[in-house]
């Protein structure tokens, strides 16, 4: 039975009563997944949560106003879940900043409906008996693409560039996002709901503050096909926006006239 849309619902364990805290020796970990209309695959990706072996995590799932009964799965799986909600929202990062702040862990890792992490000890071997100092605000690993391909994410200059930390490869402690929320401009302080480029955005952000960061040479997850991989141009764009809120204007466009090169180059390509 597919439910007909609503204006608001929520659910998950939290409801009753159970919340989780970091304990010593064992961070929580929230893992938030945005979802709008994924019925086949949000049922797939609580189990996946579920499977995984480290036990202090938590499940944030922020729907946005499904209507082909991906509700029904969220309600079907509610005690699978710590906290779910499902309203309409402006897109993939105002849903995301509504987990950020639905979000109790000491960690946060962000997993997208048609991702999957490698495999059931993935949390536990990035966190469980191993000690992160306070200082750390970022943890990195790799990914694996649909076609196979090796991802390593890389936390250094080629971030001037462009953005080579895939989202899926990385864990933020609490405190980036104090001060940090999704599509908000840095200069001026006006929002700007990136569509496609805002964990760009973070990460730049995170460099140019020369934040500590420890990489674990580990695959983390299996990547589906994100927006951010389709090669739109609103992408490139994107990326020159945010890289003049980080960078003085000399320094930027530099790099702009390579963002665009890059594009031309990949268009031409595309072509073949």
């Amino acid at each position: 039975m597919i439910l007909p849309s609503r204006e608001k619902m929520t659910g998950g364990i939290r409801g009753k009563g159970r919340v989780r805290k970091s304990i010593p020796g064992f961070p929580l970990i929230s893992i938030i997944t945005t979802v709008r209309n994924a019925r086949y695959d949000i049922e797939r990706v609580i189990d996946e949560v579920q499977r995984q072996t480290y036990k202090n995590k938590e499940h944030i799932i922020i729907d946005g106003g499904s209507h082909d009964g991906t509700v029904d799965i969220l309600i079907k799986k509610d005690c699978d879940v710590d906290y779910w909600i499902s309203e309409a929202d402006a897109g993939i990062y105002e849903a995301m900043n509504k987990g950020i702040d639905a979000a109790g862990g000491e960690w946060l890792y962000f997993l997208g409906v048609d991702d999957s992490f490698y495999c059931h000890e993935t949390l536990a071997a990035m966190f469980q008996d191993r000690v992160i100092s306070d200082d750390v605000s970022l943890v990195l690993g790799n990914v694996i693409y649909p076609d196979g391909r090796l991802f390593r994410s890389r936390f250094d200059r080629k971030l001037y560039y462009k953005n080579c930390i895939h989202h899926q490869s990385a864990f933020y402690r609490r405190c980036v996002f104090d001060k940090f929320r999704y599509g908000l401009d840095a200069s001026s302080g006006l929002k700007r709901h990136f569509s496609i480029s805002g964990d760009y955005q973070l990460n730049l952000m995170l460099f140019t503050r020369r934040i500590n960061q420890v990489y674990i040479d580990k695959v983390i997850a299996k990547c589906g096909r994100g927006i951010s991989m389709e090669g739109k141009f609103i992408g490139y764009l994107e990326e020159i926006m945010i890289r003049h809120q980080y960078m003085n204007f000399f320094q930027a466009i530099i790099f702009d006239v390579m963002t665009v090169l890059r594009y031309g180059f990949k268009q031409i390509r595309s072509l073949k």
